[in-house]
């Protein structure tokens, strides 16, 4: 199964970093990949020589990451047993994980001592207005010229956004942003996930970086020209976050047990 070349320009940066952190670029490492969503950076790590296993709250997404060739397990984090492993690998799913102290838990009973633990998360409750109006400026921009696919609040399984209210969307950026990323549960901040995990392992690597642009990964066109388009906003958004004019809400962490 093809997949999108925005989406592989994203899973490549995600790729990049896993490499980095796990021993050996991860080949012969057994990992527990948490949120492995359509199987998109999974089938990469199994390419890559990783001894995976990937899991999802979602039947729906379970099955397509099978069809990608992936064999991956519909489960909740917290009920899944196995293991061990030599690491937990959260993709974008850790924010989402209730109640964290039980999900900490599991962590500890499911990576081996001496194991790693990486989040690819995002700092969602740290972004400020002006941040938040580029974010929002640039949607509206490139979807008015037809560049990108309408918005669709993503679901995660059980894991629903709240409903939102009727009629257009707030004019305040900011507040646009946080109805944006209501959750029941709600999602967990940046330092909320960095206490956590540092009450139970040791954080070796706390970065902050580009994330806005990855709302677009799935939206642009798929072609050569969606592409380009896809990295040149990656490539905007780390030019202004380096003049300090946006905020850097990728957030990615690594601990050991």
């Amino acid at each position: 199964m093809r997949t999108p070349g925005a989406i592989e320009a994203e899973v490549q940066e995600v790729l990049d970093w896993v490499r980095e952190a796990l021993p050996g670029s991860g080949r012969g490492v057994r990992v527990l990949e948490v949120g492995c969503g359509p199987g998109y950076l999974a089938s990469r790590l199994l390419e890559e020589g990783v001894q995976l296993t990937a899991i999802d709250v979602s039947e729906d997404q379970v099955h397509l990451a099978r069809e990608r060739g992936v064999p991956a397990i519909a489960s909740d984090f917290l009920a899944f047993e196995g293991g061990p492993f030599d690491a937990i690998l959260f993709t974008r799913s850790l924010h989402h994980i209730s109640p964290l102290g039980e999900g900490i838990s599991r962590i500890r009973a499911l990576v081996r001592r001496g194991g790693l633990i990486l989040a690819d998360e995002f700092a969602h409750d740290e972004i400020d207005a002006a941040s938040a109006a580029w974010f929002w400026d640039l949607q509206a921009v490139l979807e008015e010229c037809g560049a990108l696919a309408p918005d669709t609040p993503r679901r995660h399984g059980h894991h629903d956004a709240r409903p939102r209210p009727e009629g257009p969307p707030p004019s305040d950026p900011l507040q646009r942003w946080r109805e944006r990323h209501l959750h029941d549960p709600p999602l967990h901040g940046a330092e909320t996930l960095i206490s956590a995990l540092g009450s139970a392992f040791e954080v070796r690597l706390r970065d902050r970086g580009p994330y806005l642009h990855r709302y677009f990964a799935d939206r642009v066109e798929d072609s050569a020209a969606g592409t380009r388009l896809f990295v040149l906003l990656r490539q905007l958004e780390r030019l202004r976050m380096r003049q300090g004019l946006l905020v850097p809400v990728g957030l990615r962490l690594v601990a050991s047990a």
